[in-house]
């Protein structure tokens, strides 16, 4: 435990202050340097050619606007030392929007033939690196260079141990060892929290259900953001707060996505599977054809499976099993060296190449490209199904199921003999319904890639 004094040496405006000075200079600095090298690869010369605006020019023009965007897009802050990637991505969006206003200037100027078109796309790219570098290096340095940072994160623990991971901005405090007691509402006990927690931006208490109500109006007192653990409302995650006729409530259904977030997943699932279908087109005829000539019955294995909603869907395999003893309601799981597999499927299912049928799923609307992979309701965890291990099974459906998921790129696929095997890739599941973003579906994907041949596939 690392206890604040009441006098730290640096305040936390002054903090933001130096940082917002010292990414903003190093921000400038990148690009300067960025169109000056630029000017150097594409015409030889850091002050370019004559009768064309060079790099310094494009630099003048796109740094103005780069940083009112940062600004406004929040590029800048001291919340970018916890979370240096979030950081780094709105600044290189508020490069991305400055380029855009720029070539929209230089449209309407008309000043486009006077433009380097291979110089500005050199100091963009080059620029882009060097906004990453200096959040990078600020993160690194930030003790070095700003002063004593103080802690942007204080969890305090009164009666109730919650796990943590300790990072270079966070305290972890216990209310008794701090002689914290929020039942003492009086002065002396507002100026003990305010010790403690320092210049944290955010207070997390950890308490009993009891203490609740003392603990809301002691963090009242504190210009940190306060924040209760209610471990009670694990029950209904994933859950958020709205509130009706001006009474808090709790959202506990109604699906993770907002309208805007499935169009952009949906356009998204048709781009990547049109382009998935016919890059991999040779390898879909050439295991299509081997089904067919190697054993009797159809190439497609048909199977109903729970979808979005809980509706029942038709997922798409390549048949992988003799026809005779192929089970359609997925009661009996695939066990290793299981007779019941061909030659052919047992390759074609090692590789996963037996899947790949889904991205017409895909294009049909059933399936996703990333998402919780579809059940069949046969299906068992040891001796039980699945909506019995677990109670919360079903909110895994409130969004389309997928061709691979967060559970299948952590390792948790293959047979379920044990409820612990439905119950790992349920908290997978789950986790992906409630933080999902395009981002994390294409590092989903990119993961997928290092799993496709796996030691459970059977």
């Amino acid at each position: 435990m690392i206890m604040h004094s009441a006098s730290l040496t640096v305040s936390k405006e002054i903090v933001r202050l130096r940082l917002y000075a010292l990414c903003l200079a190093g921000d400038m600095a990148g690009l300067f340097i960025a169109f000056l090298a630029a000017n150097w690869l594409v015409v030889g010369a850091f002050w370019g050619e004559p009768g064309k605006p060079h790099g310094l020019v494009m630099f003048a023009m796109v740094a103005p606007l780069y940083a009112i965007l940062a600004v406004q897009g929040g590029a800048y802050g001291i919340n970018t030392l916890d979370r240096v990637r979030r950081g780094i991505f709105r600044a290189l969006l508020a490069l991305a929007q400055a380029a855009l206003l720029m070539l929209l200037i230089v449209y309407l100027g008309k000043i486009a033939e006077q433009l380097s078109r291979l110089t500005f796309l050199t100091g963009l790219l080059l620029g882009a690196a060097t906004l990453a570098l200096v959040r990078l290096a600020v993160a690194r340095l930030a003790v070095r260079v700003l002063g004593d940072v103080p802690h942007l994160t204080a969890v305090i623990m009164d009666g109730v141990e919650i796990a943590t991971e300790t990072g270079a901005h966070m305290d972890v405090i216990q209310a008794d060892s701090a002689n914290l007691h929020p039942e003492r509402h009086d002065a002396d006990m507002a100026a003990r929290l305010a010790a403690a927690v320092g210049m944290a931006e955010r207070v997390i208490v950890a308490c009993p259900l009891e203490r609740m109500d003392d603990w809301s109006a002691a963090l009242k007192s504190l210009s940190a953001r306060g924040e209760i653990v209610v471990p009670e409302l694990l029950r209904f995650a994933p859950a958020r707060v709205d509130e009706f006729d001006g009474q808090p409530t709790i959202i506990v259904a109604g699906g993770p996505l907002q309208f805007r977030d499935r169009l952009i997943k949906r356009l998204f699932d048709i781009i990547v599977a049109t382009i998935a279908t016919i890059a991999l087109s040779p390898i879909l005829i050439g295991a299509a054809l081997a089904v067919k000539l190697t054993s009797p019955g159809p190439i497609l294995f048909r199977q109903p499976r729970i979808g979005k909603d809980a509706r029942p869907f038709s997922i798409y395999k390549f048949r992988s099993m003799r026809t005779e003893v192929s089970d359609h309601k997925a009661a009996t799981l695939t066990k290793r060296d299981d007779d019941r597999v061909t030659r052919v499927g047992a390759f074609l299912r090692k590789t996963s190449i037996d899947e790949l049928p889904q991205l017409f799923n895909v294009l049909n609307g059933d399936m996703s490209i990333v998402g919780p992979r579809p059940h069949a309701a046969a299906a068992k965890a040891g001796d039980s199904l699945y909506w019995e291990v677990d109670a919360r099974y079903w909110e895994r459906h409130c969004i389309k199921p997928g061709m691979t998921g967060l559970a299948q790129v952590r390792g948790h696929r293959g047979a379920t003999d044990h409820h612990q095997d439905l119950i790992d890739r349920l908290g997978s599941d789950l986790e992906y319904v409630s933080d999902w973003s395009i981002w994390r579906d294409l590092r989903i994907i990119v993961a997928t890639l290092g799993v496709l041949v796996h030691h459970k596939a059977y």
